[in-house]
């Protein structure tokens, strides 16, 4: 829970930063032109030499802030990216661990229904005054199986 919790922080942190990202792209000049008696606003400059606004503070700090919260915000995908991949690694290293864990646990079920097996066929082949011994060594095999692998 604690991984999916981190996981969604992480894509609505990378979804909040691209869209910065393409807001601070779209800070271009804004114009205001007169066509046909209307108002209309555009990134263009006007035919004509109609009505336009001044350009959108577009001085050397408002630039300089830009490329700084560019910068910013890019170092901070970086990390965010960084932390996702170390996420995924673990993630994995878990998946490995278990996927071994269940590697062996099979073996040694196979192992004991094995042992079993054996047992049984020696109780079918031993003479009558060991197979009380026999009898025991199946039942104790058998209980030592349901218990590692049922």
């Amino acid at each position: 829970m604690v991984i999916l919790t981190q996981r969604l922080t992480c894509w609505i942190s990378l979804t909040f930063l691209s869209c910065l990202l393409l807001t601070s792209y779209s800070a271009n000049a804004v114009y205001k032109c007169m066509r046909h008696g209307e108002v209309i606003y555009t990134d263009k400059a006007c035919d004509g030499g109609q009505l336009s606004l001044p350009a959108s503070p577009t001085s050397e700090s408002h630039r300089t802030n830009q490329n700084e919260s560019l910068a910013k915000d890019r170092a901070e995908i970086s990390r965010l990216q960084k932390f996702r991949e170390q996420r995924d690694r673990q993630e994995q290293q878990i998946r490995d661990l278990s996927a071994r864990g269940a590697a062996a646990r099979e073996h040694k079920c196979k192992t004991l229904a094995l042992q079993v097996r054996w047992r049984e066929e020696d109780l079918r082949d031993a003479p009558l005054h060991t197979q009380q011994k026999a009898r025991t060594r199946v039942r104790r095999a058998s209980e030592k199986y349901a218990m590692e692998c049922k």
